[in-house]
C-alpha cells in the first residue's frame, strides 16, 4: 500500500469518528443508543469495511462504544468514561512529560477548589460516609501504607463527589492516582509510616469539621497548607516557591 492510499485511509476512518465524536457532544447520541450497523456504516459514510472496522476500534479504544463482530444491532454508546483522561495522565507522568511539581501544584489548586464546593453543598448523608471512611482509615493503619493511602484516596473522592463538579473530581481523581504512584516508593521506604498515617488523619480530621461547620474558605486553606508540608521536600526550590505562593494566595502560611 503506498503512503498516499494510507493516508486516505486514514481520511476515511476518522470521518466516522469525528462524527460520532459530535454527535456524543451534541447530544444527539446518548449512552445506550445504537450505532448503524457495520454494514449501514459502509453505506452511510461511502467508505470500505475495513475504514468502518478501523473507525470502530478507534472509538472503542476511546471508550465510548462497545461492539460486537457482525452484531445486527450495531456498536452501543457508552456512559462517559475518565479512563481516557486516566490513560493519558498516567502516560504523560510515566514518559516524563509531567513531573511531581507540576502534578503537585494542579492538586493543590483541585483539591482546594473540592474543598470549598463541597463545604457548601454537601448533604448529612455525605457527612456520614466521610466519617466512615475515616474510621476505615484508621482501621487499615495496621494493614500497612499501600491499603492506607487507598482509603485516603477515597477521602478525597468523596469530597470532590460532594462538591458536585464532575471537572473538579475528574483531573482531582487522576491527578492524586498519578502522584501517589510517583511517591509511593518513598513512602514505602519511610522509617516511619505510622507517623505519615498519623499525621494525614489529622488533616482530614480538621477538613472534615471544616466542611461540616461550611467553612469553605477554611476547608480551602487546608488542603492547600496540607499538600504543600507533605510535597515541599521533594521538589526543586523553585517549585516550592510556587506552592508556598499557593498556599500564601488563600491566606495560609506555609510550614517550616
Amino acid at each position: 500500500m503506498t503512503s498516499q492510499t494510507s493516508a486516505t485511509n486514514g481520511r476515511l476512518f476518522q470521518r466516522v469518528v469525528d462524527y460520532v465524536q459530535n454527535a456524543i457532544a451534541s447530544g444527539e447520541l446518548k449512552p445506550g443508543d445504537r450505532l448503524p450497523s457495520e454494514r449501514e456504516l459502509v453505506e452511510q459514510f461511502g467508505i470500505g469495511r475495513a475504514s468502518v472496522r478501523e473507525a470502530l476500534r478507534v472509538l472503542e479504544n476511546m471508550d465510548l462504544v462497545k461492539s460486537q463482530p457482525r452484531d445486527p444491532r450495531g456498536p452501543l454508546i457508552l456512559p462517559l468514561s475518565v479512563e481516557p483522561v486516566r490513560r493519558s495522565i498516567a502516560m504523560l507522568t510515566s514518559g516524563g512529560a509531567l513531573g511531581l511539581a507540576e502534578l503537585v501544584q494542579f492538586r493543590m489548586i483541585a483539591d482546594a477548589s473540592a474543598n470549598l464546593l463541597a463545604a457548601a453543598r454537601r448533604t448529612d448523608e455525605q457527612l456520614l460516609a466521610l466519617e466512615r471512611n475515616m474510621a476505615r482509615m484508621r482501621a487499615c493503619m495496621s494493614r500497612g501504607y499501600a491499603e492506607f493511602s487507598q482509603a485516603d484516596l477515597e477521602f478525597h473522592e468523596l469530597i470532590a463527589e460532594a462538591g458536585g463538579n464532575r471537572l473538579v473530581q475528574v483531573y482531582g481523581d487522576v491527578t492524586r492516582e498519578a502522584i501517589l504512584k510517583l511517591i509511593q516508593q518513598s513512602i514505602l521506604d519511610a522509617d516511619d509510616q505510622t507517623a505519615l498515617m498519623l499525621q494525614s488523619i489529622r488533616h482530614h480530621r480538621a477538613v472534615f469539621a471544616a466542611i461540616s461547620d461550611r467553612d469553605g474558605l477554611l476547608a480551602s486553606r487546608l488542603a492547600r497548607e496540607t499538600l504543600y508540608a507533605y510535597y515541599a521536600d521533594h521538589v526543586s526550590p523553585a517549585d516550592r516557591e510556587i506552592m508556598a505562593t499557593l498556599v500564601r494566595e488563600c491566606g495560609g502560611r506555609p510550614p517550616g
